[in-house]
């Protein structure tokens, strides 16, 4: 039952969330210590939690040792405009390109998520470093959104929108040919789901949308290189 108390401890959290920048969060992200492996695939992905002070979600990592160019996995995280076409296990997805700036982009999704009232978000990705091939997100509020152009069949669906989380990939090079890929993310589903809920809904998503990006990446690594 939701009561007065529950509605202010879970008001509290939220602003404690909100209140921690999304670049400390990101760093905090990067920082080794605490990562917690919770389950290795039978394909080899290796997928780990991890507790942020002041956050009451979750982080999520999953990790891969791939033979695939750190390049084309960067160019395929940031082909927003065709996610609908090859992001297929996160859910029944709907994603746009808003704008697409000198050094960033803005894109904006809905999911529709069995079970729970269907979600939106919009997120500016970019490049931490120009010279290096990790890719960034962070969401943004609806109050940035609103200067934006959204398409209408967007417009017109009822979601919760969710402006807190961050996210980021990278690849790092293990040996010749090989790199460890990685897809780290904290985000804070928004409404009324317990943490715990909140946990396996990101863990799922990440893993889902790890997948599904490796794939796409692998598809366009064959057509490059015969």
């Amino acid at each position: 039952m939701i009561t007065a108390k529950s509605i202010g401890s879970a008001s509290l959290l939220l602003s404690t969330l909100l209140a921690i920048s999304a670049p400390v969060i990101m760093e905090q992200l990067y920082i080794e210590d605490a990562w917690i492996v919770v389950e290795t695939t039978d394909d080899g992905i290796s997928i780990s939690e991890k507790e942020i002070p002041g956050i009451h979600v979750r982080a999520v990592r999953v990790s891969q040792v791939l033979n695939i160019e750190p390049g084309l996995i960067a160019s395929v995280v940031e082909d927003v405009s065709n996610y609908g076409s090859f992001l297929k296990s996160a859910g029944a997805m709907q994603c746009t390109l808003l704008e697409k700036q000198e050094d960033a982009l803005i894109g904006y999704q809905h999911v529709d998520i069995p079970m729970i009232p269907d979600r939106s978000y919009a997120f500016k990705m970019f490049r931490p470093d120009p010279g290096s091939t990790r890719v960034d997100w962070q969401l943004i509020s609806e109050k940035e959104l609103a200067s934006m152009e959204i398409p209408d069949d967007f417009q017109q669906q009822r979601t919760v929108y969710i402006d807190v989380g961050v996210g980021s990939w990278s690849m790092e090079h293990v040996n010749d040919g090989f790199y460890q890929v990685s897809y780290r993310l904290i985000m804070d589903p928004g409404g009324w789901i317990p943490n715990r809920v909140s946990d396996y809904f990101n863990q799922i998503t990440v893993l889902n949308i790890f997948k599904d990006a490796v794939t796409e990446a692998s598809k366009r690594s064959r057509k490059v290189n015969g």
